[in-house]
Parts: structure tokens; C-alpha cells; sequence
């Protein structure tokens, strides 16, 4: 992958649960004092493999945030992977009606 490994304690326009964010090789996750509030595993061309919020920080913009992120790093607009999940199709606005 092009961008580099790194951890940092960034969490700029993040919730104030957030108090660490971790940068690896094609993984974000973002941390809470005591657990991993959500992460997100991509591919260097935007390609989204996984993503996951715990349920008791859904709906709070941790998912669309790491999106940007992952869009930020790879200089691509994000995409799902198959298999996508009905939340994911969701989140990606490709559900079928």
C-alpha cells in the first residue's frame, strides 16, 4: 500500500469518546478507553473489505468518518467489497428497494 504506517492521537472532529486513532497498513481503527468503538479494513484503491461499528456508537457518524478517512489516505472514493451486508449496503446506498 502507498500510505505509511502509523499511530497517532489525532482525533480531530471526532466524538469525545474517541480517545485513540490507529493508522496500520489499510486498517483505521478508532478507540475508546476500554474497546474499539469501529474500524474499517480497506484496499490501496478505495476498495472497502470490512467495516464495523459497535452497536452502542452506531448512528453517532463513525462509519461515514472513517470513510472519508480511508477516501483521504487512498485519494479514491470508497467502495464495497462482496459480500456486503444489508448494513453495509446501507451505508453505501446500494440496498435494493
Amino acid at each position: 500500500m502507498a500510505h505509511a504506517a502509523l499511530a497517532t492521537k489525532n482525533t480531530d472532529q471526532l466524538p469525545s469518546f474517541i480517545v485513540d486513532v490507529t493508522r496500520i497498513e489499510g486498517v483505521i481503527t478508532y478507540k475508546t478507553l476500554d474497546s474499539t468503538a469501529g474500524f474499517v479494513r480497506f484496499q490501496n484503491d478505495g476498495g472497502i473489505e470490512y467495516i464495523f461499528v459497535r452497536g452502542l456508537y452506531r448512528q453517532q457518524g463513525i462509519a461515514k468518518r472513517l470513510l472519508q478517512e480511508v477516501e483521504q489516505l487512498t485519494s479514491c472514493k470508497p467502495y464495497p467489497l462482496p459480500p456486503i451486508s444489508p448494513l453495509g449496503a446501507k451505508l453505501f446506498g446500494t440496498e435494493s428497494t
